[in-house]
């Protein structure tokens, strides 16, 4: 009873150390530490931020003041006009109203610039996401491949010493020569130098996948194993792919609308060359203390004033200003046009390779699980021989090495297809929704 007590008592202390997170938690975590991705949303804002400031410049511009002074010395009163040399309070409210009516559509080729500027922007942001997370994917499947490589490196070494302690039992009676003994041993010895390569190949492809996610290394995190139903994959045509992909990828999507900004911004600049018009109104009262007969109040009332107007400012001259601005524009606009051929050039040739790289994987996976087969046989057959004392330790070590160098090889190849088979399904959507 007081065993299954504290069995009891550590079960839950175990359950809460071992935590095993999937790909999708990976990339939510990715969405909420990855600072690349952070600066992406900064950027995002930014561009937001600075639309809705460009949309406050056509909003109506109201402004209320107050003065207040004290006049010495000789100045002059503010209600007879005349000189008078004393000491005297003076003080004046006021309101201004101002709006622009027509300023050659600047304001408006601007707000359409920077709508297309966040539009821009926050697909980007999806581009800059997408492009971590191809990174996420394959670093999470590189953590599951190297386990995966250490876990038969472990098995090399159980192999290893199960040998050993059969040819020991065989030494000690006699039955075999201790030379052989020594040979075990040493291919022991080679497979604890994998093993231990192995175990740091986990480690390092772990701390890397932490990185990425911005996440403390924890050793008590497990990965979620993806699925490895291995299929083989449908034709992939790289063309189709890039011209589906060419309707709905962000990066494309975010280079043409930055493009397209710059025409609106050669339209605001050359606004400068209309008229502009503007509406004015302001209201004023104020108050002098060198008139006796009214109080504060009273000459407030007394002394209110208005006036509208309407201003209209015709350019003579404006084209030696606006030419150098808009000539900047178009080279920037031409700029945008060649970052844009980039990025599709640069997304054609990722969807060539990756193609590329599944048909490349679907063969090699073919042939490394024939390999395996093959040599899984041999060595049963070799370690049989061995065992009945008509092998030598050199028929052993060449049919276990051959064996260990299979399944690595059908390791790899078994990741690298499910990495590439994923790859080229967001390419084929544009997205990741599905893919984990």
């Amino acid at each position: 009873m007081k065993h299954l007590i504290l069995l009891l008592l550590f079960f839950p202390v175990v359950s809460r150390a071992q935590k095993t997170l999937s790909l999708a938690e990976c990339v939510e975590l990715l969405s909420k530490n990855n600072l690349v991705y952070r600066q992406g949303n900064l950027q995002a804002e930014a561009a937001q931020a600075n639309l809705r400031q460009t949309r406050s410049l056509a909003l109506p511009q109201i402004s209320v003041g107050s003065n207040n002074s004290v006049n010495l010395g000789r100045s002059i009163d503010q209600y007879t006009n005349a000189y008078i040399d004393q000491v005297y309070n003076y003080s004046s409210v006021g309101a201004g109203f101002q709006v622009p009516l027509f300023q050659g559509f600047r304001l408006q080729n601007q707000i359409r610039q920077g709508q297309l500027l966040k539009e821009s922007s926050l697909e980007n942001r999806t581009a800059v996401l997408n492009a971590q997370t191809i990174l996420l994917v394959q670093g999470y499947v590189n953590v599951l491949a190297t386990k995966a490589l250490y876990e038969a490196a472990d098995q090399q070494v159980a192999s290893s010493l199960i040998q050993l302690d059969r040819v020991e039992k065989q030494v000690n009676a006699g039955t075999m020569g201790s030379n052989l003994l020594y040979e075990i041993k040493a291919q022991l010895a080679n497979d604890k130098f994998d093993q231990v390569t192995a175990l740091n190949n986990y480690r390092t492809a772990r701390l890397v996948l932490f990185q990425r996610i911005n996440i403390q290394p924890d050793d008590q995190i497990e990965l979620e194993s993806l699925d490895q139903q291995i299929t083989k994959p449908d034709a992939q045509d790289a063309v189709a792919l890039y011209e589906n992909a060419q309707k709905n990828f962000p990066e494309l999507i975010s280079a043409e609308l930055y493009r397209q900004s710059f025409a609106y911004q050669v339209k605001s600049i050359k606004a400068a060359h209309f008229p502009s018009l503007t509406l004015g109104a302001s209201f004023g009262a104020f108050y002098a203390s060198t008139n006796k007969n009214l109080d504060y109040l009273n000459q407030l009332n007394a002394t209110r004033n208005g006036s509208m107007s309407l201003n209209l400012n015709i350019p003579i001259m404006g084209h030696w200003v606006t030419r150098p601005r808009v000539e900047v524009a178009k080279v920037q606009e031409r700029l945008a046009q060649n970052q844009l051929d980039l990025t599709k050039q640069q997304l054609r040739q990722s969807i060539e390779l990756a193609v590329l790289n599944l048909n490349a994987a679907t063969d090699r996976l073919q042939a490394a699980q024939g390999q395996a087969e093959s040599l899984t046989a041999s060595f049963t057959v070799v370690e049989s021989k061995l065992n009945a004392g008509i092998a030598n330790i050199f028929e052993y070590s060449l049919a276990k090495a051959n064996l260990a160098k299979a399944q690595a090889n059908l390791i790899q190849a078994k990741y690298e297809f499910l990495m590439q088979n994923r790859l080229i399904q967001y390419y084929r959507q544009g997205n990741w929704a599905g893919v984990f």
